[in-house]
């Protein structure tokens, strides 16, 4: 019997709906049987027929009145009441309803309200505890209301034949309307290397510090957010440092000038005409330190629902905490980019995320980053549908400057770095979708933080 507090939360005659509809025809119960569990119906009884059902069928053998009642027991209750009455009863009440089987969603949906309540009571009373741990409680409640979800999906299985049609439909339309899912990186050459973005992607921007990771995010973004609604976690600079830079990149004026406000009166008309540009963009910020997987996830559902939301900027991957228990850094990361991957799958977002590349690498001849380089490489290369590597040469190379620049070695030290100044190349480490390996050169304009592309 159900609680006192959650007995209205229950549908019994949407179950015994069902229940009659599963027991007239086989074809009924596998058609919501992906669906619909035994613990689902709120009545022990109805558990305990739904459960019959679903294990006679499963074994290969024909279903019947007289099968079910040597599986269930002569009688259903306390009262003496015949299975065999109950079962006829049911029967009768579905053979002038043809739409029970939609009730399917209402009794799971009670069920999940039904555990949603049992959950939170029994979090209240373990919070009261003396000496609990929250980050263990938290713990313990996300994977309690994961199982809620992941039980609680009133979707079925989806043929091959199906998904097939729904790919060459939307295929059509791509082919008569010439829009195309995704959106752009706003640099041809960049989408050469990666492809479009799409919902659902999990992408990596690698770079080491100051190599302008952060720049081609937040440009990529403010080229996405004409598409779509966007979330900027920034876990490493406060907002106004982030849209310091943003407003760089939309005029002459330099971040350090813009925080020491030493510019003339054409250059203020200049930011303010960037200010109001901005003011129409559709990316939300939010730069709180040390921010968890599990707030980003209540954030971007949050969005989602709210305004829509249709990316989602992670800057960058080693500052992103977890309260799921990890043993150190790397199980950390593994447990995130994981995270990342599943909420981008189920919300129908992309997410670009920035990984910094390790001390190690740096030591070689040409520490061009690969995928072993970045925080979090291995599960990186597992997760991610795309990643590129930033290298600003001209920065590398000035760690290399020889001694004596009069003979042949620091002349060619001075030809490199004319070659590469205001130079970034940016290569493909992985692409899902697509070849990898790739390496293409772009203009860098370090005063307004832009990445452009190298005129030919």
């Amino acid at each position: 019997m159900a609680k006192p507090q959650t007995q209205h939360l229950e549908n019994l005659v949407a179950e015994r709906m069902v229940l009659g509809k599963v027991l007239q025809s086989e074809s009924s119960f596998w058609a919501v049987s992906d669906a619909l569990q035994s613990f689902h119906f709120a009545l022990d009884v109805h558990q305990r027929i739904y459960q019959a059902i679903r294990d006679v069928l499963t074994e290969g053998k024909r279903m019947s009145l007289a099968i079910l009642e040597s599986r269930l027991g002569p009688e259903y209750d306390d009262d003496g009441k015949s299975t065999s009455s109950l079962l006829t009863a049911l029967l009768r009440d579905a053979e002038n309803n043809e739409s029970a089987l939609d009730e399917v969603e209402t009794i799971v949906d009670l069920w999940r309200h039904r555990k949603l309540i049992e959950t939170l009571e029994h979090g209240l009373k373990e919070a009261k505890r003396p000496n609990v741990m929250p980050a263990d409680l938290l713990s313990d409640m996300e994977v309690k209301i994961k199982d809620i979800s992941v039980n609680s999906q009133a979707e079925p299985l989806k043929w091959l034949g199906d998904i097939a049609v729904k790919v060459l439909t939307r295929s059509s339309k791509t082919k008569d309307t010439g829009i195309i899912p995704g959106f752009d990186t706003g640099l041809p050459t960049l989408d050469q290397l990666i492809g479009r973005v799409h919902a659902g992607d999990l992408g990596f921007i690698g770079a080491r510090a100051g190599d302008a990771k952060t720049v081609l995010a937040f440009q990529m973004a403010m080229r996405a957010q004409l598409y779509t609604p966007g979330i900027f976690f920034e876990l490493e600079m406060k907002d106004e440092d982030l849209t310091a830079r943003a407003m760089a990149g939309e005029t002459n004026v330099s971040v350090a000038e813009i925080e020491a406000g030493s510019y003339d009166a054409f250059a203020l008309e200049d930011l303010k005409t960037a200010r109001d540009k901005l003011k129409g963009t559709r990316i939300v910020i939010d730069d709180r330190p040390k921010l968890a997987i599990e707030q980003m996830r209540d954030r971007c559902v949050a969005m989602k629902r709210r305004h829509g939301l249709g990316f989602a900027v992670v800057d960058h991957i080693r500052l992103v905490r977890t309260f799921n228990k990890s043993t150190n850094k790397f199980d950390r990361i593994e447990h995130v980019t994981g995270e990342l991957k599943a909420l981008a799958k189920d919300l129908g977002i992309a997410f670009i995320v920035l990984s910094q590349v390790t001390r190690s690498s740096q030591r070689r001849d040409d520490p061009f980053p690969t995928l072993t380089d970045l925080d979090g490489g291995g599960s990186i290369e597992q997760d991610a549908d795309w990643c590129v590597s930033l290298f600003r040469r001209d920065r590398w190379l000035k760690n290399q400057r020889p001694q004596d620049m009069d003979n042949k070695e620091g002349r060619e030290w001075a030809e490199q770095m004319h070659r590469w100044k205001n130079r970034i190349e940016i290569r493909c480490l992985k692409r899902r979708r697509g070849e990898d390996g790739e390496t293409a050169e772009f203009e860098f304009d370090g005063r307004r933080g832009l990445l452009r592309e190298v005129e030919r």
